[in-house]
């Protein structure tokens, strides 16, 4: 495990010419470092005080016990005896350093007494801990992370932080920002990342046996979709939110409730663990569980450097090559970081946490529906210029989402390599050169700081996992691994990704993260020419940042991807360099893809279930193609009638837009999709244009419920469907009626679903799953309601569900008890669904109804009884009277009565004691004296409209 003293140690015996990589930066430092960071009132050797600030002209440094890189001429080193201090000295300015070099980017030491959470990184643990011993019970420390060397604590203020701060055992200390979630979605569709293509061409890649981590607060266990699939957790979050049902849901939804609630990873399981915590889980707890991806929708504020949880993250994947944490890149698009090398450049440089610095963790950004950009998506470089997001994905109003579906994508690659690999998980590095290699390239050619290597094409990528599109290997430093390819005729383009797991770095490093740094090359072998990598410009400039890439070597990244457009045939050889490799030897995985010349495939809609014009009138019409001008253009035709006719929807569509948004007719009716380009003519996958079933429950009593819905143009029959015992729908019955009646004591399900079974044989979309406790349905009614009409005339309103079952209805009046007073003349039963009875005298106070409905088959149903309060026929109605000074005096008005009228109250001697203009909704009886009153009522005209006795005890 990496720790910041293996690091010190590390790069101070490394031979001196490769301490320049240590410190390699991308840009230039700042002229005052030396002076910002040196301790003006000490000079010389100072056993003291262990810091030391030293700077050279030169490119690199003698060896010494770096702590930290300032830029690329400047260090902090830890020096603990004289003569060290006095050889470093011949080689440049060297002077005791202040403490401020401790703090993260931006940080200030705050002089009030707010009391905050900070993580005080070390080179011994041990050591640190003893030393916070004298400051208890000044501050607490909340946890440990071993991989960093750093402690969180709390209970923090300013003044006990300085202190803290001067300890020769702490070297970093960062504010521990909260934790947000980075998400509202809108407009889910399972186009825009070839979801449903991956559904219904690979129904096998579901995720089966994996469990995915989602680090953020707890998600609804009992959500349809996530029933009975998310696993017991000891570190999960005590709060349940929306968000993270969604996300999970996003991830590996069911599918129970409807279409859209269809994950990608629909049959994996969830470990859920609380973001409050910002370092990684604990290891051995994620490894118990088998949890080999972690989901992360969730950041801080823009934090642009290298901390103590970035280095916790590059160490936890360093120990476990197999483990791969998804992140969304955050919300501040259109914002600029405060500090660090691209401070002040707006839309760029402004992910949110400086966990997303990591180097072994993929960040995802966000696109809409269109495939454009979300100007709240958070841009790259990294501070050290490094490739960020690496990947973008629907996510309409944030990249919470976005980054769930590359997860849910990866635990389907880690499902589908399992399957072929004696359940082997899968590196995560291969995982990432797949997704990177198979990723639509959006924005500028290659690779750029909006959209990294693409939007995800999550079946493109678990196509290529499956038909083992990949290599790999061992390397170690300067040796050359090699393997020849040969790119077939007509390839419209050809893809290489390389990538690998990377140590961690140094704590706070303002130079390059990178440790182990290897180089991809193609070689045309004919011609000998040599394709690179795609590079971007790291000047800390907007339009330097903006800059298309470049093909040129790669020493940032851990990750770099060859794409060349129309390659010549022939045989290739590709070529990875293990150009510095500081731990002995690095694993590496190669994803390699040729894509063919013209070639042409809908990719959306694939099912029925996504042509549903009364959930959404417009869809995306999208496919796939490869052709070499960008010009080239083709016409949309659909057939209503198995082809014999064709109607043009789409004239000269550019193919390279790859969608078309089609508004759905009103039809029912079958339909296929047709492309003609120069190239040839291309077809859909048939589907129906109808209305999505809706099936509602007629009648739910103790013994039995029934089911009924309109009939399908095409059905020959339905399947009906429950969520039984286990996490999914399950097929019960299939029937040829549009109806069916359930033994509930057999069969006692609550969640219910019906679907079609086409005679023409297309897939049809299943209805919305329905719990009947949240259908208002009873047994053979639906409601019973009164509505109070002026004068007091009460309208009792019943709804009945099953008016074929029911032979007439009453109305009936009963005590508080139950028991019956009366009963009105009966109503017979018709083809309606609604009854209603007229009462006009209710009288005053509380009365109490029910209905009663006489079944055809025999016997009676009762309803619930409502309670309808009156004035009955005085125009105010006191209760409780006599009332007791210690209570409430509540009141009833007359239905209609003016809402202004005013009350006056007076004593037996007629003087006036209280008045209340307007009448309030209550009246505290302490307000008045104990006897006998008479009130009036009066209207705004000074009409009286009732008078009366109140007695107050």
């Amino acid at each position: 495990m990496v720790r910041i003293n293996t690091i010190l140690k590390f790069c101070s015996i490394i031979p001196a010419v490769f301490v320049s990589f240590c410190a390699f930066g991308q840009h230039a430092g700042k002229p005052d470092l030396f002076e910002n960071y040196a301790n003006k009132k000490l000079t010389g050797y100072n056993p003291s005080n262990p810091y030391y600030i030293i700077s050279t002209k030169e490119k690199k440094l003698e060896p010494a016990h770096i702590v930290r890189w300032l830029d690329e001429q400047t260090a902090i080193v830890k020096i603990d005896q004289a003569d060290e201090y006095h050889r470093l000295e011949k080689n440049g300015q060297i002077k005791t350093a202040n403490n401020d070099w401790k703090l993260s980017p931006g940080l200030t030491i705050p002089d009030n007494n707010v009391q905050l959470v900070y993580n005080i990184g070390t080179y011994n643990m041990p050591e640190l801990l003893s030393a916070l011993e004298a400051y208890k019970p000044r501050l607490k420390i909340m946890s440990m992370d071993k991989a960093s060397a750093s402690v969180r604590i709390t209970h923090v203020t300013g003044a006990v932080l300085k202190e803290v701060l001067a300890l020769p055992e702490v070297v970093f200390v960062d504010r521990q920002e909260k934790p947000a979630t980075e998400i509202a979605i809108i407009g889910y569709n399972r186009g825009v990342n070839v979801l449903s293509t991956l559904d219904y061409d690979i129904p096998c890649a579901n995720g089966r046996g994996i469990t995915v981590g989602v680090k953020e607060q707890a998600m609804e266990e009992a959500d349809l979709d996530l029933y009975k699939r998310v696993l017991p957790s000891p570190i999960a979050a005590s709060t349940k939110t929306n968000h993270a049902t969604v996300i999970a849901s996003i991830i590996g939804g069911a599918g129970n409730s409807f279409y859209d609630g269809r994950g990608i990873a629909h049959a994996c399981t969830f470990f859920p663990s609380s973001f409050d915590a910002l370092f990684p889980d604990d290891p051995a707890i994620l490894q118990s569980q088998k949890v080999n991806i972690q989901n992360h929708s969730y950041g801080t504020i823009i934090q642009p450097f290298y901390g103590a949880e970035a280095l916790s993250y590059d160490a936890q994947t360093w120990d476990n090559k197999n483990m791969l944490h998804v992140f969304s890149s955050g919300n501040k698009g259109r914002e600029s970081a405060a500090n660090g090398p691209y401070a002040g450049i707006t839309g760029f440089g402004n992910l949110t946490g400086n966990f997303k610095m990591a180097k072994n963790i993929i960040t995802v950004g966000a696109i809409d529906n269109m495939g454009n950009i979300i100007a709240e998506s958070s841009a790259g470089p990294a501070y050290d210029g490094r490739l960020l997001p690496q990947l973008v994905a629907l996510g309409p109003n944030g990249t919470s989402d976005a980054a769930a579906m590359v997860s849910g994508t990866a635990a389907v690659m880690q499902q589908v390599y399992a399957d072929s690999n004696d359940n082997a998980i899968a590196p995560a590095a291969l995982i990432k050169a797949i997704l990177y290699n198979t990723a639509t390239d959006l924005h500028h050619t290659g690779i750029d700081f909006k959209t990294g290597y693409g939007s995800l094409n999550a079946y493109k990528a678990v196509r290529a996992m499956q038909q083992k599109k990949y290599d790999g290997g061992v390397i170690s430093q300067g040796q050359v691994w090699t393997r020849p390819i040969t790119i077939p005729a007509a390839t419209a383009q050809a893809k290489i990704t390389l990538a690998w797991t990377d140590t961690a770095t140094m704590l706070n490093n303002n130079g390059k993260a990178l440790m182990n740094d290897l180089d991809l090359e193609l070689v045309e072998v004919t011609s000998g020419t040599v394709y690179k990598p795609w590079v971007l410009n790291v000047a800390a400039h907007a339009d330097s940042l903006n800059k298309p890439a470049a093909r040129k070597r790669d020493s940032l990244n851990t990750a770099e991807q060859i794409s060349i457009a129309l390659p010549s045939a022939g045989n290739y050889l590709l070529k990875v360099y293990g150009t510095t490799v500081v731990n002995g030897n690095i694993a590496f995985s190669l994803a390699i893809n040729t894509d063919t010349l013209n070639s042409f495939a809908f990719t959306s809609p694939q099912h029925s279930s996504e042509v549903n014009r009364y959930e959404t009138p417009d869809i995306f019409i999208r496919w796939k193609t490869f052709v070499a001008d960008a010009n080239e253009k083709g016409n949309l035709y659909i057939s209503y009638n198995n082809g014999m006719a064709w109607q043009l929807i789409g004239a000269d569509l550019s193919l390279d837009s790859y969608q078309y948004q089609w508004t759905i007719k009103d039809t029912n009716s079958r339909a296929v999709l047709k492309m003609e380009t120069a190239f040839g003519h291309f077809l859909s996958k048939e589907f129906v244009v109808t209305k999505t079933l809706q099936p509602f429950p007629d009648f739910i009593c103790e013994d039995s419920l029934r089911l009924s819905w309109n009939k399908h143009i095409y059905a020959e029959a339905y399947k009906i469907f429950a969520l039984t015992d286990g996490p999914y729908l399950q097929h019960l019955f299939t029937t040829s009626d549009s109806f069916i009646v359930i033994n509930r004591l057999q069969y006692p399900f609550k969640v219910f679903a019906v679907e079609p079974v086409l005679s023409n044989g297309i897939p049809a979309s299943r209805s919305i799953a329905f719990d009947i406790d949240f259908q208002g349905v009873k047994c053979f009614y639906q409601n019973l309601y009164h509505e109070l009409q002026d004068e007091n005339i009460v309208k009792l309103h019943l709804n009945i569900s099953s008016p074929a079952y029911t032979d007439s209805v009453f109305f009936e009046q009963v005590d508080k008890q139950g028991a019956l007073v009366k009963t009105l003349p009966g109503q017979k039963a018709t083809a309606g669904f609604s009854y209603h009875q007229v009462v006009e005298k209710p009288g005053g106070g509380e009365s109490y109804w029910r209905a009663k409905l006489k079944m055809k088959a025999g016997g009676y149903v009762y309803t619930e009884v409502i309670t309808i309060s009156t004035s009955g026929t005085q125009h105010i109605l006191f209760y409780p009277n006599p009332v007791n000074r210690s209570g409430t005096l509540k009141y009833l008005l007359k239905q209609g009565a003016p809402f202004d009228s005013y009350l006056y109250l007076y004593d037996i001697t007629g003087r006036l004691v209280k008045q209340y203009r307007p009448i309030p909704s209550s009246i505290n009886p302490a307000d008045l004296a104990s006897g006998l009153l008479m009130y009036k009522l009066f209207n705004r005209s000074g009409q009286l409209l009732d008078s009366g006795k109140l007695l107050v005890q």
